[in-house]
């Protein structure tokens, strides 16, 4: 049927626009978001058959161009396609998954993978691990031990089956054996699929853990780890194993402290074991430059993954590249060069598992009026107002949370004036630059070194193989030697590129990435070092602790393996974030001219760290920590010490323009996210 248009009803276009302007104030979109899955992929596919096509990826969106003049976001941490890189380059990747059905199929290998492969170096036996216990001072095994574990080494109890054999058992003749590791431990397989007793890491020991005790909160895949004590770790399964004790002298600073590593440190190291453009363990010296040390930093939550444009804390790379997530499991000296480059495929099913995740649900009840206050603020609030932080340069945008976090609200996303395309509602792809975010910079500097940004640029990890320049990879000692030394050179900026540079190259750092903050509410401790325990703490910088201790568990009867309590009692739920003790200094230069606060520390750990606060910005070697062994050692990691190297807790300071009734209603928002 065709509509007739009639004189009576018509108007003027003006009056149309103002019909339909007045229904839209009438019913505007919701300020806060009520929906709990965040994951755009699964959101989309949520009862929808196989067949469904995926919606357009939002990350996809943020390239150049996609600014609008005057809007309150300007992004500026581009989206690099791998999968369909720019010309010259020739992908050699799988496709990504199209539909629904490919994307639940790729999901369902990746959380696989996450849960029982073992990507990186075992460092200890079954056996070994069995008897730990002796480590800690006991005669017979402990009833708990299990319990006293994951205090111990700060990790969570796993939510499936994660086996590994008593030393009665025989691995593949009990299904892995009847013992369970925690989250964050694996058994190895071999290439057959058989069970070898040999016990590694796995990638959850970093990128999961619980807040909530399991009566509290049901599991969430993809919180950062903010409790591991990786130090501790590798400290106590070298010496498990006796013949382990010497890799104990390995220039590998895992962590100085508990929820924080030294993991990107392992871009410093790699290229002194490995040929980087094959991934063949040909250790060389002319492609290492230990310039300066990155220091500590908090894992990234994976639930963030699906908004994130580009990876690392400085958005060094692109959000497409998951050869940066193999950089543990290239380690692993157990495989053969082609065997680390084929990990590209599992990587990506791995990545598709984490951007089906969405962060857990605010448990307890949220104020919605002044939840929708702190939405307002939140986009709108400009902190450079009436001459507020004078002496902090202002970076693009309208000055609010949102021109650094990105668009969350539903009304504001639909509001050309904040977003170009309401899809990149959630979407963060803003690098702050450090003149204005001010927070510790050596995890910015760690690249700050071109030949480290060259050598890594012409690598396998860089995507170098997209390049039609490309030729065979070459696996042998002998070839890789004579292929490295032109490289070097290039490296040094003394001759032409040897190896293809990739799409994928690291930018030159300038500040760091504004994380979403989709589960802000459950990601305590805040900055990429962990440095502040509250979000309070991150809106009022005057209120931040210098030197804090978190609630901790109770003692076993030696009086050790105390750990980190992850209850809600332990969870300030109004301010956000962990409840802390702040520690005194009672330092005096005479005690300890370079670290204040250093009373707590042993000898061994306060040598250390003052050679690294004098030498680490200059040469990442210097940059080490003694293996914790002693209970004082071990207690002192559990003290956050902001006078440490790359742990400095300042800067976000522009919020100091906020009224204290504003930071409340800005943490209400959070609760909502």
């Amino acid at each position: 049927m065709r509509l007739r248009w009639s004189r009576r009803w018509a108007c003027p276009s003006s009056l149309v626009l103002f019909l339909f302007s007045a229904a839209a104030a009438a019913d505007p979109l919701p300020l806060l978001e009520t929906t709990a899955v965040r994951s755009p992929f699964v959101a989309a596919c949520n009862g929808k058959p196989d067949s469904t096509p995926l919606p357009v990826d939002p990350r996809t969106l943020v390239v150049p161009g996609v600014n609008k003049p005057g809007a309150a976001v300007q992004f500026n941490a581009y989206w690099v396609d791998l999968h369909n890189p720019p010309a010259p380059f020739v992908s050699t990747l799988p496709p990504n998954p199209t539909t629904c059905g490919e994307f639940r199929a790729s999901v369902a290998r990746g959380r696989t993978n996450i849960e029982t492969r073992a990507y990186f170096q075992p460092f200890t036996t079954s056996l070994a691990y069995y008897n730990l216990y002796m480590l800690w001072g006991f005669l017979i095994r402990p009833s708990d031990f299990d319990e006293q574990v994951i205090k111990r080494y700060g990790m969570a109890k796993a939510p499936f089956r994660n086996p590994y054999p008593l030393p009665w058992e025989n691995p593949n003749l009990t299904n892995g054996g009847s013992g369970q590791l925690p989250l964050g431990l694996v058994q190895e397989r071999d290439s057959n699929g058989r069970y070898t007793g040999a016990i590694s890491s796995s990638c959850s020991g970093c990128h999961d853990s619980r807040l909530g005790t399991e009566q509290e909160s049901g599991f969430v895949w993809g919180r950062s780890n903010d409790a591991l004590d990786a130090g501790l770790i590798q400290s106590d399964f070298f010496r498990s194993t006796g013949v382990g004790t010497v890799l104990q002298l390995a220039p590998v600073p895992w962590s100085v402290g508990r929820g924080t590593s030294d993991a990107i440190g392992i871009v410093d190291l790699l290229p002194a074991l490995f040929d980087m453009d094959s991934l063949a363990l040909a250790p060389s010296l002319l492609e290492y430059f230990p310039s300066h040390a990155g220091g500590q930093s908090r894992a990234p939550s994976w639930w963030h993954r699906a908004f994130k444009t580009r990876q690392f804390w400085d958005g060094a790379l692109t959000s497409d590249n998951v050869r940066s997530e193999m950089a543990f499991s290239i380690a692993n000296l157990g495989r053969t060069p082609a065997q680390r480059r084929a990990m590209t495929v599992e990587f990506e099913d791995n990545d598709n598992f984490f951007i089906s995740m969405s962060p857990p649900t605010y448990p307890k009840t949220v104020n919605t009026a002044l939840a929708e206050q702190g939405a307002v603020l939140f986009h709108e609030r400009d902190l450079w107002a009436n001459g507020a932080n004078a002496n902090i340069p202002k970076a693009p945008g309208n000055g609010s949370c949102a021109s650094c976090h990105g668009v969350y609200s539903p009304r504001h996303a639909a509001n050309p004036a904040y977003l170009p395309d309401p899809r990149l509602k959630g979407v963060a792809g803003v690098i702050t630059p450090i003149e204005t975010i001010r927070t510790d910079p050596a995890r910015k500097d760690l690249m700050a070194d071109i030949r480290k940004r060259k050598a890594w640029n012409t690598s396998f990890l860089a995507y170098n193989d997209e390049s039609p320049d490309h030729g065979p990879f070459y696996d042998d000692l002998i070839m890789s030697a004579l292929r490295r030394v032109p490289r070097s050179a290039y490296d040094n900026g003394l001759g032409p590129v040897y190896s293809p540079v990739g799409p994928n190259e690291w930018l030159s750092p300038f500040g760091y990435i504004a994380p979403p903050l989709y589960g802000a509410w459950a990601s305590a401790p805040f900055f990429h070092n962990g440095s502040v325990p509250t979000l309070w703490d991150v809106l009022k910088p005057a209120d931040r602790p210098s030197v804090w201790k978190r609630l901790q568990t109770s003692a076993n009867i030696l009086g050790t393996n105390a750990g980190y309590d992850a209850s809600y009692a332990s969870y300030d739920f109004a301010k956000l974030g962990w409840k802390v003790s702040s520690l005194p200094c009672a330092n005096t230069p005479a005690n300890d001219p370079f670290i204040p606060c250093s009373g707590e520390m042993a000898t061994a750990d306060v040598l250390f760290a003052n050679i690294a606060n004098l030498a680490a910005n200059y040469n990442s070697l210097a940059y080490q920590s003694p293996p914790p062994i002693t209970q004082k050692q071990i207690r002192s990691r559990m003290i956050f010490n902001s006078h440490l190297y790359g742990m400095g807790n300042g800067g976000h300071d522009f919020t100091q323009s906020l009224t204290d009734p504003e930071r409340w209603a800005l943490l209400e928002y959070m609760k909502t996210l």
